[in-house]
């Protein structure tokens, strides 16, 4: 179903990811602080990390066109993958890798190790150093290159999309203490990388902030609901890509905002398939399923729900108010939930009843339109007003006026 709807482009990225989950049924359940999801379930089943490679891309029907780009993390990474990629399918690789300090050295090894902490200490921001193995493929020839580069700590690629000396690539750093970043080097697997590799951490970040799943011990329930966010997230960035070519209706370009676009987007899409869900069920007539509210509908003017957009609800709603308790002079005290025609000295001068003017027709004895000041001036003057909303208010309006 994917491949009949969505065509994947040249670059592609794969990532593991965490299903969170704290229970005791399983035994696969893995810690990780620095991960937004702290504890969750890591499955492998006994494969290799090559083999869950070539299964993912070959299950989405991908090794159908040649070319293509894959970026991964460390999890995925290696000689091996990059070599299967390139002889079997002409595919290119650029991820990041573990290094080691073990000492012997085989052809599946990079040829950088793991800098000791003294050694990394006395290298300058910036550092890098790249190395190439050259490869056959009967009469064809190809690269590896690996590059070790220092940021705050070693960061080591290993690619093959790009090989070749690194020249005039610089990225921005930010130093503690400094105000303005520093400008380091960079080798160019670094800006490859980071360009198609950003967005597999926000489809993490999405996965801990925006989660459909329940309190459950149940792994299973968490798993369907792992797979139910990424169904959501992928349908919020279809909306997004839309919303950015002007395609679809004018509302979805709301939910490009970067504070509250993800989030109005889950709202108005629950709204959406609960609305669904009860003209299928229901309809309006007959007999209410069991799982809706058997009691008589009580008043809404939402406009979003379905009982609004079909005219099933009667009334007006109000907000709940919480209780106001007005202070007199006098020592007395008055609570009330919201306001009363209880009149109190709310301005120092007379000002204009805010009633008045909001009911005035706008227009004078002979018809003629009046602007705001003639309004205000026609309106009742006084110093009185509602004590809870603290609104000058005259005593023809008082207790009516909200």
């Amino acid at each position: 179903a994917y491949t009949k709807y969505v065509t994947a482009g040249k670059n592609i990225t794969i990532d593991e990811s965490m299903i969170r989950y704290s229970g005791r049924a399983i035994k696969w359940v893995q810690y990780m602080p620095a991960k937004p999801i702290k504890h969750g379930i890591k499955d492998l089943d006994g494969r290799s990390i090559l083999q869950i490679s070539l299964d993912l891309l070959d299950s989405a029907n991908l090794f159908n066109a040649r070319g293509r780009a894959l970026f991964t993390d460390n999890f995925y990474t290696s000689i091996a993958l990059a070599k299967e990629l390139f002889i079997k399918y002409g595919w290119t690789l650029c991820g990041t890798i573990v290094p080691t300090d073990k000492k012997t050295r085989t052809g599946e090894d990079i040829p950088f190790v793991k800098l000791s902490r003294g050694a990394r200490d006395k290298l300058p921001r910036g550092w890098f150093r790249e190395a190439v193995l050259e490869l056959r493929d009967n009469c064809r020839r190809f690269y590896i290159q690996c590059t070790t580069w220092k940021d705050k700590k070693q960061v080591m690629f290993l690619h093959t999309n790009t090989i070749g000396r690194t020249k005039d690539n610089y990225v921005r750093r930010h130093v503690r203490g400094q105000r303005e970043r520093n400008v380091i080097r960079a080798p160019l697997a670094q800006k490859t990388y980071v360009e198609f590799f950003n967005a597999v951490d926000r489809n993490d970040r999405d996965s801990a902030d925006y989660s459909t799943s329940i309190r459950t011990n149940r792994y299973y329930i968490r798993i369907f609901c792992w797979a139910l966010d990424r169904v959501i997230h992928t349908c919020y960035v279809i909306v997004c890509e839309c919303a950015k070519a002007e395609i679809g209706p004018l509302r979805w370009s709301r939910y490009l905002s970067k504070h509250t676009g993800r989030h109005d987007f889950q709202v108005d899409l629950g709204i959406a398939l609960l609305n669904r869900a009860i003209q299928i069920d229901w309809g309006g007539i007959g007999t209410k399923p069991k799982w809706m509210r058997q009691t008589s509908l009580i008043p809404c003017d939402c406009k979003q729900c379905y009982f609004c957009m079909n005219g099933l609800t009667n009334g007006v709603t109000h907000k709940v108010q919480s209780q106001t308790v007005i202070h007199y002079k006098c020592g007395k005290r008055l609570r009330v939930r919201g306001c009363t025609d209880v009149r109190v000295k709310v301005c120092n001068s007379q000002s204009y009843c805010r009633q008045c003017y909001k009911n005035h027709p706008g227009v004078d004895e002979n018809g003629n339109k009046m602007n705001s000041e003639a309004k205000k001036k026609d309106c009742s003057q006084i110093y009185l007003g509602c004590g809870s909303c603290l609104q000058p208010i005259c005593i023809r309006r008082a207790g009516r006026h909200l």
